[in-house]
């Protein structure tokens, strides 16, 4: 998954990956596999160059790096797909595979004819790259969304650290002694992954269901959205900006709320960046009765890709054991392919992150993706601060967003 700002030891990478070229050459060139991937810093560039070294070595090929911002990507793959300037290997998120997938090769039968093991791989991870059970990626990572806090403030306003399973009304408790304390409780979002998590979490409502329709107006989506709601006219959450996805994560990076939902790819990122001790747990259920999606990303073909048992040798080595247990001691990424999740753990740095990654793991399902998702996102952006911070009432909201969407 993206990691929004990266700060990653690229040095620990490159020693142990290969460094991949990283040109401009065409898909169709004879001796190079383009590779599309969204890059957020030159550090950025280094890891995945040395993950892109792994696959040349293995294809025989270059692999080229062709990297833009998180945003702009989607903006590029959606013009390229289907096309002869389409990149060989495509980086595809869970949540979009359905969007894109007209665009990418079935990987089925290169998975048969190759004998690749796919038993290898967390098996909702190997899901949520499916559509219509024929597989468009595999994943190099994973993970459910989470709760991070801010342990010192939890410990200053008296708070117990809160175990796997903690309950709504716990949350609204450790929510009020933290306001006692001038701190706020929840950062609050309206980006797609993270905004619908939540609603999940609250009661089971899905703004996209299984089958990839838009939901939005299932009662429960409404009741949880006003929930947030009341936690934002109760000063206990931060108001929603839509101008600016990472509004949250820095309104709990910098301290001023204690708590943020995201997944397990934020860690190191809060890690570097907190001055405080980051502690992580479960999204607050009723009753305890635990709701939580899990999210990830991985590497699938073009359609014009002129050589996808090449692209596709790549791939297996950019997701093998040995690259995805390097990313994973950097903190870069909590793995698909579960023998690399243990150098996770160790590398963490949290207490009690694998406990609550095994809860959370057990009962996650699937994020839903829709080929409209990148619209539903941009009129949350749009619409969602309304009905978060309360302006409108969330049913209202969520039934304009509908009506824009059947336009």
């Amino acid at each position: 998954m993206r990691v929004r700002t990266a700060a990653v030891a690229a040095a620990a990478v490159g020693a142990l990956l290969l460094t991949g070229c990283s040109g401009g050459q065409s898909v169709g060139s004879s001796d190079t596999l383009t590779w599309s991937m969204w890059i957020g810093s030159s550090e950025d560039q280094k890891v995945w160059d040395g993950v892109g070294g792994t696959g040349a070595e293995a294809s025989g090929k270059k692999v080229s790096l062709q990297g833009s911002p998180f945003n702009d990507y989607w903006t590029k793959i959606s013009t390229q797909l289907g096309t002869d300037s389409a990149p060989c290997i495509v980086t595809m998120q869970s949540l979009r595979v359905n969007q894109f997938s007209d665009g990418l090769l079935p990987l089925d039968d290169l998975v048969k004819s190759t004998g690749f093991d796919s038993d290898a791989f967390d098996e909702g991870a190997m899901k949520a790259l499916a559509v219509d059970g024929e597989q468009y990626a595999i994943p190099y990572d994973t993970g459910p969304l989470l709760l991070f806090y801010n342990k010192d403030a939890f410990g200053d306003a008296g708070v117990a650290a809160p175990a796997p399973g903690w309950t709504v009304d716990d949350f609204e408790a450790a929510a009020t002694a933290l306001k006692k304390k001038g701190k706020t409780a929840l950062a609050t979002t309206v980006e797609d992954i993270f905004l619908e998590a939540l609603v999940f979490a609250h009661d089971g409502g899905q703004m996209v269901d299984d089958s990839g329709g838009i939901t939005l107006d299932n009662a429960k989506n409404a009741e949880a959205v006003e929930w947030i709601a009341g936690l934002v006219k109760n000063a206990t959450a931060t108001r929603a900006d839509g101008a600016d996805a990472s509004a949250d994560d820095n309104a709990f990076i910098n301290g001023t709320a204690a708590t943020v939902v995201g997944g397990p790819w934020n860690s190191l990122d809060f890690k570097a960046k907190a001055t405080f001790e980051v502690g992580v747990t479960t999204l607050p259920s009723p009753k305890g009765a635990q709701k939580t999606y899990a999210a990830g990303s991985g590497f699938g073909i073009s359609k014009t890709c002129s050589d996808p048992e090449g692209a596709f040798a790549a791939i297996t080595a950019m997701t093998s054991e040995k690259t995805l247990t390097s990313l994973a001691q950097d903190g870069r990424a909590f793995p698909a392919r579960t023998a690399a999740q243990a150098a996770w753990y160790k590398n963490a740095g949290i207490d009690g992150a694998e406990e609550t990654l095994n809860s959370a793991l057990a009962i996650a399902v699937p994020l839903p993706g829709s080929a409209d998702g990148d619209k539903l996102n941009q009129l949350l952006s749009q619409y969602g601060p309304q009905m978060v911070n309360g302006e409108k009432p969330a049913k209202d909201v969520l039934a304009e967003i509908s009506s824009q969407l059947g336009k």
